[in-house]
């Protein structure tokens, strides 16, 4: 039995040594901020940029004056993440259409009104309220309607992304 207690000790020593190192607990760990090299030393440090929307730039549609949207983050064409904002006003309804990716949606404010299918029905809606979400996958042709007053939402996904309208 102490022969056995010896044999772990002495193997245990070694290994406790690299141990330290790689979980960044050991003297010479990259974590220490020594260890930056001057480039690194002279960044400032992260720190969180907030998008408002106040300082976003929003359309509207012609054909739709109680639609308008901004994007918040990326852009329609753009590869990458991207976040738009709308506000739909009280009544405004958005026509059967899909987009070329999934699209995650959060309710900010209101109710919205969504429905999944090639025909505007407003009997097969289902009520979206403020602080959920839901998500449209791919190329799923949906519509939107602003019911019981103005609604406010964010749609997040991965662009390139776009909007048809129509052929469904």
């Amino acid at each position: 039995m102490l022969r056995q207690t010896l044999l772990c000790l002495l193997l245990a020593a070694p290994l406790g040594g690299g141990i330290a190192q790689a979980t960044g607990t050991g003297h010479d760990s990259p974590g220490r901020e020594d260890a930056l090299s001057p480039a690194q030393a002279d960044l400032p440090p992260a720190v969180p940029r907030p998008v408002l929307p106040d300082g976003q730039t929003w359309t509207t549609p012609p054909q739709q004056p109680e639609l308008s949207a901004a994007w918040m983050l990326g852009a329609e064409k753009d590869l990458g993440t991207y976040v738009l904002r709308v506000r739909l006003g009280a009544g405004g309804r958005i026509p059967v259409h899909a987009h070329p990716d999934e699209r995650v949606t959060t309710v900010l404010s209101g109710t919205l009104h969504v429905g999944f299918g090639t025909i505007f029905d407003e009997t097969r809606m289902v009520a979206i309220p403020t602080g959920a979400v839901y998500v449209v996958p791919a190329d799923q042709p949906h519509y939107l309607l602003a019911r019981d007053g103005d609604v406010e939402y964010q749609e997040s996904g991965f662009g390139p992304t776009g909007s048809e309208f129509g052929r469904h």
